[in-house]
């Protein structure tokens, strides 16, 4: 989904936990837990 990944690390920084955010973007937990990994990648 276009821009979920953005969301994943808006959240991230806002103090949501990864469940929650998952919950909130209705992606899988896994999907959240490999975008904040990898997020430092892109930087």
């Amino acid at each position: 989904k276009p821009g979920v990944k953005d969301k994943i690390l808006e959240m991230a920084m806002n103090s949501s936990g990864v469940r929650d955010t998952g919950r909130v973007l209705k992606v899988a937990y896994n999907t959240v837990l490999r975008t904040l990994k990898n997020s430092h990648l892109d930087k």
